[in-house]
């Protein structure tokens, strides 16, 4: 494997702070844009959902098109009513777990861009009888405070009722093991700083093939910009990168999927089967360049492949996952080598895709 990228230590760590729960990924979208303007040869467009496609273009006449798509979308809560006391109620946007919420600090960003933090409360365990004190407190129970005295106090600062909602840290870091990053919104914003690896290594490249990268919207409340921005960019065969469980942490079961174990190739998830074709020729790419993989299934949750693979007629999907601890709670761990590898094993096998190729993975 090649040796870590700077700029994925950098962008794991710029992406990891941005806040943009499902519904709000301007700021997101306007990064990357941000990043990738000076890149050669790359066009960029927008769907109705927002979702945003960089489009690298073949010279070849005819050439089929790949797409990677990457969810923009971090889980967050809204806030959904403020009670006269000035205490605001929410609800998630995206799958929280009760147990990690409570007493917890999150940001609030209103309509204009200003952020006011506060902390989650609920009843008192002291006050709380042993049945309920023993099960996991309902999110609908909780509530936000920001330390303010009245509804009228809490208005007069610009919140209101769907202003966004993210777990506030005060920066993604790296731990004593180098390669290894903690911060928020890993899933899946450290699949964003793949996808910007890879965009800027093949800029030079003369491709057989067109490419779509695509930032997609709303991933977490059920890959609503996979569905519109297949449509819009349909391609031959699609990537989607996420991240998905590691499983070298107490409790879990036994699996060769972990931190440092390399791109995880999914077979299966909730929702899609991946191309037994894609999978075979992937694996064949790592293997005969000494890239680290593992394979992977995910019984529970998943990915964009799930909505691009129904577009049209069908489309030829398969995930490729970053292994990540503690998804979906304030803080996530990531390591560089896993980025690394999914980076090299998507340049390799962008480069090598031709007519051929597709041909192979038709039906007889």
């Amino acid at each position: 494997m090649s040796k870590v990228s700077k700029n994925l230590l950098n962008d794991s760590i710029k992406y990891s702070n941005l806040n943009g729960i499902s519904g709000n990924e301007e700021v997101i979208a306007l990064e990357i844009k941000k990043d990738l303007k000076n890149i050669k040869g790359i066009k960029f467009e927008r769907d109705n959902l927002g979702s945003l496609a960089i489009i690298k273009k073949s010279n070849i006449k005819n050439a089929p098109t790949i797409s990677i798509s990457v969810h923009m979308d971090e889980v967050g809560f809204m806030v959904t009513s403020i009670d006269s006391k000035g205490f605001i109620k929410f609800s998630p946007i995206g799958g929280w777990w009760g147990h990690i919420v409570l007493a917890q600090k999150f940001i609030i960003t209103t309509s204009i861009g200003k952020e006011y933090i506060g902390v989650v409360g609920s009843t008192p365990p002291h006050l709380m009888d042993r049945v309920k004190m023993s099960k996991v407190l309902p999110i609908d129970s909780m509530f936000l405070d920001i330390g303010m005295n009245s509804k009228k106090e809490i208005e007069k600062l610009g919140i209101q009722v769907g202003d966004m909602i993210t777990p506030y840290q005060e920066t993604a870091f790296q731990t004593p093991n180098k390669n290894r990053v903690i911060g928020k919104a890993h899933d899946n914003r450290i699949s964003i700083v793949a996808g910007l690896e890879i965009m800027r290594i093949l800029e030079n490249e003369e491709l057989d093939i067109n490419v779509i990268l695509i930032g997609t919207t709303q991933e977490e409340v059920g890959l609503r910009g996979a569905r519109t921005s297949s449509y819009k960019w349909t391609s031959d065969v699609a990537f989607a990168i996420d991240v998905t469980f590691c499983y070298n942490t107490p409790g879990m079961k036994e699996s060769d999927t972990k931190l440092g174990s390399g791109a995880a190739l999914s077979m299966f998830d909730s929702y899609t089967i991946s191309n037994k074709h894609l999978i075979k020729s992937v694996e064949n790419i790592a293997k005969n360049n000494k890239i680290k993989y593992t394979f992977d299934s995910m019984t529970g949750g998943g990915t964009d492949a799930g909505a691009i693979q129904l577009t049209k007629d069908g489309i030829k999907v398969m995930t490729i996952s970053i292994p990540s601890r503690y998804m979906h709670s304030h803080v996530s761990m990531i390591d560089l080598q896993d980025v690394q590898s999914v980076v090299d094993l998507m340049v390799l096998y962008l480069k090598e895709f031709n007519k051929k190729t597709l041909e192979g993975f038709k039906y007889k």
